[in-house]
């Protein structure tokens, strides 16, 4: 009862969305062929693992769909199964205290594309919304794979002491990763998906640090809205927006502190190992960035700058990485990691702005019907 009045507005927010033909529910007669089945498997293979490997992950992934519970009936099963996990991360951080005010949020999956993850206000009572699009974690999987495959380059020398020159004349011999990070950005600018990226799963030796990096992006980013909810962010008229934006990025980081010490994450996340990108704050520093990039790229693409209240990225990331600073035990190593992710993406940026200068946006424009962000609403 505790978010009773949420639930009954987004069911009819839900039912809304099922007239617009943009919204991203699944086709319930689609049927995956034999060519796009062996393709997936073949990736797998080429990036080191057996057709046996393959064949497991495909059966854990529908497994775990199959059993998972349901916000919004007719969206993809795998990001209910996302959501669900990634609540429990945020619960298990929480005093109890705050979970019983977290528990007047209803979390559910928007059936909208893009790396959208909002919070909604339900009028006249202290409820509230917080919704992650479907593709959303998909992005951040992207996102965190790249920047593993960029750091590797100079064998993780990307925080303090980092040298720009290098991983920039790194970048310019591996084309092809260069062109990831690009497929990233135009991808979801263009169709708000991972349609046009090429998959490319992570290697053994990649598999761990990827899932951590996308885990504490994913993370960062429901404890930011959660933390907007927890704060009563957007219920006073005249409120300083970018100040909320701020106070919502650190509830965030430090909610990932506390989740990173609770023994019930570590049971969610199935091992034992620390994830440094959570309790740095390096995952919402690499998601922040990232969003603002990717919106470079749309807006060049759309010719559509929106209004954003948001402050900009590079303050955000200083405040996330010099929070207690104080605290000398752990500041160096949050320096370190939380470096990582700005520098990599200002290389990233510098590397691309080139592409960005010569790329034929107008023919683009030219070849798309409409801006799906705006065609979602």
């Amino acid at each position: 009862m505790k978010k009773a009045a949420a639930i009954d507005l987004w069911s009819q927010l839900l039912d809304r969305a099922r007239n617009n033909e943009w919204s991203s529910f699944d086709d319930p007669s689609h049927v995956v062929s034999d060519e796009d089945r062996e393709n997936r498997v073949r990736a797998y293979l080429d990036s080191g693992w057996t057709r046996e490997d393959a064949q497991v992950f495909e059966e854990i992934t529908h497994e775990k769909a199959m059993s998972s519970p349901i916000t919004s009936p007719g969206v993809n099963r795998n990001s209910e199964v996302m959501l669900q996990r990634l609540v429990k991360a945020l619960l298990a951080g929480l005093s109890p205290s705050d979970r019983r005010l977290a528990e007047t949020a209803h979390f559910a999956v928007e059936p909208k594309a893009g790396p959208l993850v909002s919070t909604i206000n339900v009028m006249m009572t202290d409820q509230t919304i917080i919704a992650m699009g479907t593709h959303f974690t998909r992005y951040c999987g992207l996102v965190a794979r790249a920047y593993v495959r960029t750091c590797n380059l100079l064998h993780w020398e990307t925080g303090i002491n980092f040298n720009e020159m290098e991983l920039r004349r790194q970048l310019q011999r591996r084309p092809d990763l260069l062109l990831y990070w690009w497929r990233i950005f135009t991808s979801y600018a263009l169709t708000g998906t991972h349609l046009l990226t090429e998959f490319r799963p992570s290697t053994r030796e990649e598999v761990l640090l990827m899932e951590q990096m996308a885990t504490a992006m994913e993370i960062f980013a429901l404890a930011h809205e959660l933390g907007h909810h927890m704060q009563s962010h957007g219920r006073q008229i005249g409120g300083d927006a970018k100040a909320e934006e701020f106070a919502a990025d650190l509830f965030a980081a430090r909610l990932c502190e506390q989740i990173e010490g609770a023994k019930d994450y570590q049971e969610i996340q199935g091992f034992r190992f620390t994830n440094p990108y959570l309790w740095t704050g390096a995952g919402g520093i690499l998601l922040l960035g990232s969003i603002e990039l990717f919106r470079k790229v749309k807006e060049k693409i759309f010719q559509n700058p929106r209004f954003d209240t948001h402050p900009e990225f590079a303050e955000r990331a200083i405040k996330i990485t010099n929070r207690n600073v104080l605290d000398t035990a752990t500041f160096h190593t949050r320096v370190e990691f939380c470096n990582s992710a700005t520098n990599v993406l200002q290389c990233v940026l510098s590397e691309l702005e080139p592409i960005m200068s010569v790329w034929p946006f107008a023919e683009m424009r030219a070849r798309i019907p409409d801006d799906w962000e705006l065609a979602q609403h």
